[in-house]
């Protein structure tokens, strides 16, 4: 799987007019090109909402940068209390699965995530590690189900790319398929639909807010500001908010490394933002 940031964190694609025609060519465009910002750094609001209506807020602070042309992302979890402290780390490599890091600060302690454990729940919300990358196009078998379908999120509708995406190795995720509504202007999906093996809707994506943003350098990026992830199994939700963001202005390296992970300090380096 490839590190990029969802929201923030995770999919930033550029526009550049490309004209995909296979399901192959549209996740090629969507999971390969480089066409995320070198360095950015973001507040994130997730909301979770229990069915009784009950909710509760995670903020977190998030870093990305990149190293040898690999992206690496850092997060930062700030409040409420019941999270605060905690650090999750995952570093992009080559040619393998990347690694993935949590400290929990109530052990004191930093560990490795494996890959039978990345189906379980970011933080508490409705996210699944899984959801916190993109998967390579070589990792799922995608068909294009309507090459001209259309869809309204939040009252704007999207000219789109309907595709169904099925893991080869489904035990390293956790739903059997997943279909998806991937905007023509900007490669984003704007939804996804998640299915179990006995093809039951289990979970939904929407992108509620897609907006064009800039970095310092003047580079547009399509920001998915606002999300939506709703469990339908259990009718629980988090709603995902982009808040403040800085694209392209270099942050310190200090950010992925285990002394951070474990420590939550990035030295300073003179003239690099922190």
């Amino acid at each position: 799987m490839k590190v990029k940031i969802l929201f923030a964190f995770s999919l930033f694609l550029a526009t550049f007019g490309l004209s995909a025609q296979t399901a192959k060519e549209i996740a090629t465009i969507f999971c390969d090109l480089d066409r995320v910002p070198d360095y950015n750094y973001s507040s994130l609001s997730l909301e979770n909402i229990e069915p009784n209506g009950k909710s509760e807020t995670i903020e977190i602070l998030q870093y990305g940068g990149g190293d040898n042309g690999l992206k690496n992302v850092a997060f930062d979890f700030r409040a409420p209390a019941s999270v605060k402290g905690m650090r999750v780390l995952q570093l992009e490599k080559v040619k393998k699965a990347d690694d993935r890091w949590v400290f929990l600060p109530k052990l004191r302690q930093a560990r490795r995530i494996p890959m039978t454990e990345r189906t379980k729940s970011f933080g508490g919300t409705e996210l699944t590690y899984n959801d916190m990358t993109v998967r390579n196009e070589d990792e799922d078998d995608n068909v294009i189900l309507d090459a001209n379908a259309k869809i309204t999120v939040n009252g704007t509708t999207y000219n789109c790319w309907k595709m169904k995406s099925t893991p080869y190795k489904r035990s390293e995720v956790e739903y059997h398929y997943r279909v998806s509504w991937f905007d023509k202007k900007s490669y984003v999906p704007v939804r996804i639909e998640y299915f179990d093996s006995k093809d039951k809707m289990i979970k939904t994506y929407e992108c509620t807010k897609l907006e064009m943003v800039k970095g310092v350098t003047g580079i547009e990026y399509p920001l998915r500001r606002s999300n939506i992830i709703t469990n339908l199994v259990t009718g629980r939700k988090t709603i995902a908010t982009v808040k403040d963001f800085v694209f392209d202005e270099q942050i310190s390296s200090a950010y992925f490394t285990q002394h951070w992970l474990t420590t939550g300090k990035a030295p300073k380096v003179k003239g690099i933002k922190q």
